[in-house]
């Protein structure tokens, strides 16, 4: 590095606090241009099928070979590439910001020259969740039956699987069978790519002999099923609700967690069992005498101090919608519904109350730490 180069953090670390967001916004849309640019070329260097003369079977290898992209990478740019050359209305609309590249890349099995328009027009705006309900209304899959069965310790192996399967089939228009993240292959570091199959297709190709091979442990099983769209939404409503005690949100927890609540509601000898387990307790503390209880005078402080009432944390819920509250200085409302906190308008170390609504607003973690931060000093949230 020479006396006139500057490292990029340090570089980083000088600039002021709009100097960086301004920074940032410009690379941002300097790496769309050249990833759009970048995509036109592997286009072109696709049709004229130069990887062969770079020594190359393929264009997938030429990717992760000389240009050094992972699998996911290479994969992901090799579609939207092909899309973007047979259908002009794709690159348009990739220039035009309407569309991602992981939208052309999820639409490009089923796009042909009739409804490319029409399923462009559709994905505007569109997250990755909201383009997937698209596909799947429009193309349903047919359902599984519900199954819990061992999980192999490694993903099924099997010698039929075409080498390179994603250059097995060209991104062609009108082609509604090219390789799609459910036939997709999974790459190991050892194993060769072509060996590999994903789990769930193993059924189809292998019958059902596939479960004598040996599980990851003795008390892990696989469950799968297919649900209606509201279990989907109830399963993602619970998430949130427990990503203050389940971070990762992992399916297991969180239908372990419903599970233990129900049966400790309904089930007619786990409600015997806590009661027992209670009177235990109960038993085992020993009772206060009168002159050994706490004074009035604490129980009121403690009831006025930072804890927020129950009806106070209800109006708020109602007012904020149950979502992050908190602006930028545009005004717009982040509006997220994970890691939900309370928050004091005015901390309460400074005299804000927390028995007034007023005073009381939904966060998200991140927005109370950072309002913490901005604050200089450690925000004490209640966690919703």
């Amino acid at each position: 590095m020479t006396e006139n180069t500057l490292d990029p953090m340090d570089e980083c670390a000088r600039l002021s606090d709009a100097d960086l967001v301004r920074a940032v916004r410009f690379l941002a849309d300097r790496a769309r241009h050249n990833e759009i640019r970048l995509l036109a070329h592997l286009a072109e260097f696709d049709s004229r099928r130069l990887c062969l003369e770079e020594g190359y079977r393929s264009l997938f290898e030429y990717c992760t070979g000389t240009l050094g992209f992972d699998e996911h990478e290479s994969y992901r740019r090799i579609r939207a590439a092909r899309v973007i050359r047979g259908y002009p209305e794709a690159k348009n609309a990739l220039e035009g910001r309407k569309v991602s590249v992981a939208a052309l890349v999820m639409l490009s099995p089923w796009l042909t020259r009739e409804n490319a328009g029409p399923w462009l027009k559709a994905a505007e705006g569109k997250s990755k969740r909201e383009l997937e309900a698209l596909v799947a209304a429009r193309y349903p899959q047919a359902p599984q039956p519900d199954a819990i069965r061992n999980l192999p310790s490694r993903p099924v192996l099997v010698s039929s699987v075409p080498p390179m399967a994603y250059e097995a089939v060209a991104s062609t228009p009108g082609n509604a069978k090219a390789l799609t993240p459910a036939t997709s292959v999974h790459m190991d570091a050892v194993t060769p790519p072509e060996a590999w199959i994903p789990l769930a297709a193993a059924p189809d190709s292998l019958g059902w002999g596939w479960q004598l091979l040996a599980p990851v442990s003795a008390d892990r099983v696989r469950v799968g099923f297919d649900a209606a769209c509201i279990v989907g939404k109830l399963i993602e409503r619970v998430r949130q609700i427990l990503r203050h005690k389940y971070p990762e949100g992992r399916l297991e927890d969180l239908i372990r967690e419903a599970l233990e609540d129900y049966l400790d509601r309904k089930d007619p000898q786990r409600r015997l069992e806590l009661k027992a387990a209670k009177a235990e307790c109960v038993a085992a503390v020993p009772a206060l005498e009168d002159n050994e209880r706490l004074p009035m005078r604490y129980i009121r402080a403690w009831a006025t101090g930072r804890y927020i009432p129950a009806k106070v944390k209800s109006a708020v819920w109602a007012r904020d919608d149950g979502r992050c509250s908190w602006r930028d200085k545009e005004g717009t409302v982040c509006g997220s519904k994970d890691w939900i906190e309370y928050d004091h308008l005015r901390p309460f170390a400074k005299g804000g109350r927390s028995d007034d609504a007023r005073n009381i607003r939904l966060v998200c973690r991140q927005h109370n730490m950072a309002a913490a931060m901005a604050a200089g000093f450690s925000a004490g949230a209640a966690c919703a």
